[in-house]
């Protein structure tokens, strides 16, 4: 466990307490600090009763959902700045276990530190449920778009969400920690299917991937099969 310095943070704007002032900040701060997981460590589990929310300093995260019959499924993955476990503030258990894909560096926010900040920043309130809702948002858009979607339009709409969620470096390559496994997991598919629509684009020269990072090449070409769906399934529809 390391101590923080919210008020120097390099992510504090993208972070939660970048919405409230650098006062209320310093009054909170000392109750906060750093922890870091090696990739595969579980951060939290599902149905665990919360003792803390965490902000995604550093690495990749998986949300995993568990159904109660032997079945996982990937609901999101978090990126540096995003919020999870915040559930527990509203007396909830944890919706889903957090798993790392990387090594990954997370700041811990005891909720009763979080419960007193909802009374004496009320700005933190707002900026708590736009984060909630953002991230609901995200979810929900992501499912319908899988829902309505073709085997090979579901990976690439998955594809097109994480080149605009994931950083990238110079040369554009972003990380890809994710196994086919996973990626199945994500969108539904058997892993057989996800294995060969990726072998073929590769091929195809669409993306390539090297020690789980990918560079989108042509991504026109997955937009151009999201429309011709799109058209194709509105066709369906009236007739």
């Amino acid at each position: 466990m390391e101590p923080n310095d919210c008020r120097n943070c390099e992510i504090r704007s993208l972070a939660l307490f970048g919405e409230i002032s650098s006062e209320g900040v310093d009054q909170f701060a000392e109750q906060t600090y750093q922890v870091q997981y090696p990739a595969g460590a579980t951060i939290y589990e599902q149905g665990d009763k919360p003792e803390a929310a965490f902000t995604l300093r550093e690495g990749i995260i998986k949300l995993v959902r568990n159904s109660g019959t032997d079945r996982s499924q990937i609901v999101r993955l978090l990126v540096k700045g995003d919020l999870m476990g915040i559930e527990g503030i509203f007396e909830e258990p944890y919706r889903q276990s957090a798993i790392a894909l990387t090594p990954v560096r997370v700041c811990y926010l005891p909720l009763p530190m979080l419960d007193r900040m909802r009374t004496e920043e009320p700005r933190f309130t707002e900026a708590l449920l736009g984060r909630w809702r953002r991230a609901l948002n995200e979810v929900e858009e992501l499912a319908v778009e899988l829902g309505t979607r073709k085997a090979e339009e579901r990976v690439a709409a998955f594809l097109l969400h994480w080149q605009e969620k994931a950083e990238h470096d110079d040369d554009n390559w972003m990380p890809f920690p994710l196994s086919r496994t996973e990626l199945g997991q994500m969108l539904g598919l058997r892993v057989e299917t996800v294995s060969r629509v990726l072998a073929r684009w590769k091929r195809e020269g669409i993306f390539e991937e090297r020690s789980s990072r990918l560079r989108l090449l042509e991504p026109d070409c997955l937009d151009q099969l999201l429309a011709q769906g799109t058209e194709t399934a509105t066709a369906a529809h009236r007739e």
